[in-house]
């Protein structure tokens, strides 16, 4: 796809937010207002509109584990695989008392 310059005027304080948001995931900030304005514009008037549920569900689930992550609200791999390790004892255990 044919590459265009796209100018727009914002708040130096949004601006310098976008510069360290790009900085902390080492991309260009022009790379980031890009995808940023794509996802932006995918959402407002997508070309495909007829989406699922699940696939809105699942876009917000990523757009909610991005920020997590930027805030550096994250849980640490130990705990997560102990949760799914308790979780599958859990589903074995239940399968054992009704098979």
């Amino acid at each position: 796809m044919p590459r265009v310059d796209f100018h727009v005027q914002i708040d130096e304080q949004i601006k310098a937010r976008v510069e360290a948001l790009a900085s902390r995931l080492t991309i260009d900030m022009d790379e980031l207002v890009e995808f940023l304005v794509k996802r932006w514009v995918e959402r407002t008037h997508p070309d495909e509109p007829d989406v699922t549920e699940h696939e809105v569900l699942m876009e917000r689930q990523e757009d909610n584990s991005i920020k997590a992550a930027l805030r550096g609200d994250l849980v640490p791999e130990e705990e997560i695989e102990a949760e799914d390790a308790q979780m599958m004892a859990d589903i074995r255990r239940r399968q054992e008392l009704v098979g």
